[in-house]
């Protein structure tokens, strides 16, 4: 029974957002992984954690082909499509990293070829504009060859992308081993493949030790999709609500409106203690952040 009043209260909230064309409505998303923090930490559904963050104006979301599951609710809600996001290990089960392992996000156990047929399948299946590759990080035996392997299968997997009609983006991945890391190794990659794309994650820039001003301004003819993610200090990368640490959120997200940047601002917070708060507060000051342009 519990759940007829969350579907009138879903019903009722996309009601409330059909036809409104707020600017920020449409550009402010949030991962649904997320929405499973939320869920967790609140001893909620995940449609009523769902509909909170839709009640403060999130309006699309970021979401892994493994949970396709919660596609039905966020469409019922109003959600958009923002970015599909896959991780795959190109070296295979001997090379083995942290994400792999310990998370669904890398679906380890299958191989890379099926990995990115379920990335192509998923975006075609639900439309989204961007699908996110985070290829595998070097383990600490890589040799140059292995390195070489997985630019090569970036570049392949892009020119796949663009013959299916999808758009691939690659990250700015806040570890030190992935190929991802920093503005120069974003570069080589996209070196390789005049049709990739940056998901330019704000934060991580912070982490790799880089003005992402200057990064922004590096990159800019690339960026296709952005991650809001702050840092506490330069001394503390700790992942903290966009607009409270370090990562000169405000400042990057002029320079991307003005440059006419009109895709999506996902706001990013892995680890957060008291996720639906801090996407409030973040939600609050990235919308400041754009209403000020």
């Amino acid at each position: 029974m519990r759940m007829i009043p969350l579907l009138i209260t879903a019903f009722l909230t996309l009601l409330s957002c059909t036809g409104q064309e707020h600017v920020e409505e449409k550009k402010i998303s949030v991962f649904a992984v997320h929405i499973n923090t939320i869920a967790q930490q609140e001893n909620i559904s995940f449609t009523e954690a769902a509909i909170k963050l839709r009640e403060m104006g999130y309006a699309g979301a970021d979401v892994y082909p493994y949970q396709e599951n919660v596609i039905p609710i966020l469409d019922n809600l109003g959600f958009g499509h923002s970015c599909a996001i896959v991780h795959i290990n190109y070296l295979g089960a001997e090379h083995v990293d942290t994400i792999d392992t310990n998370s669904a996000r890398g679906f380890f156990r299958a191989g890379w070829g099926d990995l990115e047929e379920a990335g192509i399948n998923f975006v075609k299946r639900h439309g989204y504009p961007h699908l996110m590759l985070v290829p595998n990080t070097l383990p600490q035996n890589a040799t140059p060859e292995d390195a070489e392997t997985i630019r090569q299968h970036v570049a392949d997997f892009a020119a796949r992308c663009q013959a299916e009609g999808i758009d691939l983006v690659v990250e700015s991945f806040d570890n030190k081993a992935s190929l991802c890391y920093g503005t120069e190794r974003l570069q080589d990659l996209l070196s390789r493949s005049k049709s990739l794309g940056v998901a330019f994650d704000i934060g991580n820039f912070t982490f790799a030790g880089e003005d992402p001003v200057e990064a922004f301004e590096t990159l800019k003819g690339r960026v296709r999709h952005v991650h809001v993610k702050d840092r506490a200090s330069l001394d503390d990368m700790t992942p903290v609500p966009a607009g409270t640490g370090c990562s000169k959120i405000e400042t990057v997200l002029q320079k991307m409106e003005d440059r006419g940047y009109d895709g999506w601002y996902t706001i990013e917070i892995f680890g957060s203690k008291q996720m639906l708060k801090d996407l409030e507060t973040a939600y609050s000051n990235v919308k400041s952040f754009l209403d000020g342009r």
